[in-house]
């Protein structure tokens, strides 16, 4: 993972209660393909939005993530059999194990592509699955969606990706291409739910202030996002609508 990775574990506690979760769907049809009880490996797991899921549906769940902060985050968090490993997934030394399954969320744009995927392959069992997914936000209310494209132009800032509607199709069938290429999986099956999210503008601030684009910036800066946010979103309740996008591949 990149150090660009790493600057989320500044606001971990707020991370952890306002990013947006995953449909239960998606964690049924992943667990419906992992056996009772299985082994997963979870890649860049934070503060545990996903672990907590896993662990909730009785799966033993060994999760890597190299920011201290979040890792402490996960831990005060998560019950049952979980195991948590602070490091880069690039230095993680249980090569010798391997596990039923191996997932990232909204993680694995930070891991080096095809060297990051030998890896995964290493260190999955036969017919074991390989899941990655990413939710995507679009704010239902076009003036309002406006006004945030607005706040980051006018301090000169990219627009969280999260809410810049990216087209993941690209970024999915190229992973898709190379996991039945020269890797060998023998199936690659699309992942994709929707849901939607009503926030109160503080919890919406709170969100915005725990993106990438914005923990980059030095405090002054961030404090006029922040500030620049608050002013012009109001006090009506803002609802968001989320497209949660991946792929579930088959190791032979």
């Amino acid at each position: 993972m990149t150090s660009f990775g790493r600057q989320f574990g500044l606001n971990a506690a707020t991370y952890d209660a306002v990013r947006p979760r995953y449909p239960d769907a998606l964690f049924d049809k992943i667990t419906a393909v992992i056996p009772a009880g299985g082994s997963v490996l979870e890649l860049g797991a934070g503060t545990g939005i996903a672990t907590r899921e896993l662990l909730r549906r009785g799966l033993r769940v060994t999760a890597v993530e190299p920011d201290e902060a979040m890792a402490r985050e996960l831990l005060a968090k998560g019950t049952g059999e979980l195991e948590v490993v602070i490091c880069d997934f690039e230095h993680y030394e249980g090569l010798r194990r391997s596990f039923d399954a191996v997932i990232s969320a909204q993680a694995w744009h930070w891991f080096a592509g095809a060297s990051a995927l030998r890896e995964v392959k290493r260190l999955l069992r036969h017919g074991g699955i390989f899941a990655a997914w990413w939710n995507i936000g679009s704010i239902t209310d076009e003036r309002r969606s406006a006004a945030l494209a607005e706040v980051f132009e006018e301090t000169s800032q990219r627009l969280p990706i999260l809410f810049r509607r990216p087209d993941l199709s690209a970024t999915i069938g190229d992973l898709a291409r190379l996991l039945q290429g020269d890797l060998g999986f023998y199936r690659v099956a699309p992942l994709e739910f929707t849901s939607t999210v009503s926030y109160t503008p503080g919890r919406f601030v709170a969100l915005m202030s725990t993106m990438s684009e914005v923990l980059t910036l030095s405090t002054n800066d961030r404090e006029k996002v922040v500030e620049r946010l608050q002013e012009t979103l109001g006090a009506e309740v803002i609802e968001v609508s989320y497209l949660t996008v991946g792929f579930m591949a088959f190791r032979s």
